[in-house]
C-alpha cells in the first residue's frame, strides 16, 4: 500500500549539528529531516507542542566540509512523539514561523544539494 505526500514542501533525509533555545535551556541534537518549511530531529525530552523555539541550523557547505552557512530560524513545536528508539526518547518536529528570505534561499540551496 502507498502511501499519498501532503506535505507542501517534501522532506530530505539529512544530518548536520542543530542547537533549540527553549525558555528553559538549549538542546543540541542532529537533523534527521527537513524541508523548507520544517524539520525533525530526535530528542532527549519531551517538548511542549506549539512551544517556540529559537533554531540555529548549520549548513555544510558544498563539498560536504566544514559548515559554512548558520541559519537563525524561530519555529514551534508541532510533533513530540515518544518512540522505543535510539538516540533519543522522542521524534520531534518543528514548524518554521520566522525565516527570513536570505535564510529560505540558503536552506533552498542545501535541499537542492541533498535531493541530488
Amino acid at each position: 500500500m502507498s502511501t499519498i505526500e501532503r506535505r507542501r514542501h517534501p522532506r530530505v533525509r539529512a544530518d548536520a549539528p542543530l542547537q533549540l533555545t527553549l525558555k528553559d535551556g538549549t538542546v543540541e541534537t542532529r537533523i534527521r529531516d527537513l524541508s523548507s518549511s520544517g524539520i525533525r530531529f530526535p530528542a532527549p525530552s519531551a517538548m511542549p507542542l506549539l512551544s517556540r523555539v529559537q533554531i540555529a541550523l548549520e549548513l555544510p557547505d558544498a563539498a560536504g566540509g566544514k559548515a559554512r552557512e548558520f541559519l537563525a530560524i524561530t519555529g514551534v513545536v508541532v510533533r513530540c512523539d515518544k518512540t522505543l528508539s535510539a538516540p533519543a526518547p522522542y521524534d520531534t518536529a518543528i514548524y518554521f514561523q520566522d525565516l527570513s528570505d536570505q535564510a529560505r534561499l540558503q536552506l533552498t540551496r542545501y535541499l537542492a544539494r541533498l535531493g541530488s
